[in-house]
């Protein structure tokens, strides 16, 4: 028989996408996980946090660049969001994701940085990101 903690790291292999509800969008939280279950992403580990400002600037390191760079770390680190570990069988998982992302942004977004998810951009993001967030930690 198979201990607890086999079965959870089993599940952790199998993690292939990565999202964030951002700050201000909590009010959303039922509806996301909803939006997630109708869209078959399995939510594997999920994280309600305050993210602190090395953690967002480590989230979005890819961006470190851009001039907005600093604004949208403070943001993310201004306030709780769910992080959220998920799993779905397709064959891109990234652009399976990339599609609810938009929908959300569309949905209840209010600006380009206020614009309620974000989501990994690569496979690579997706264990990066999970990384970051869930480090030694394998329940909620």
């Amino acid at each position: 028989m198979k201990s607890l903690t086999s079965y959870i790291y089993e599940a952790l292999a199998q993690i292939n996408g990565f999202c964030i509800l951002k700050p201000e969008f909590l009010e959303h939280e039922y509806e996301f996980y909803e939006l997630l279950k109708n869209n078959n992403w399995q939510l594997i580990q999920k994280n309600r946090k305050t993210l602190s400002k090395k953690e967002a600037e480590d989230l979005y390191i890819n961006l470190k660049d851009k001039p907005f760079y600093d604004e949208l770390t403070t943001y993310m680190a201004s306030d709780e969001c769910i992080c959220c570990a998920c799993y779905k069988d397709c064959k891109d998982p990234i652009a399976d994701m990339k599609k609810l992302k938009d929908k959300v942004r569309k949905t209840w977004g209010k600006d380009e940085m206020k614009n309620a998810m974000h989501s990994s951009g690569s496979l690579k993001d997706v264990n990066r990101e999970y990384k970051l967030i869930f480090e030694n930690k394998l329940v909620d």
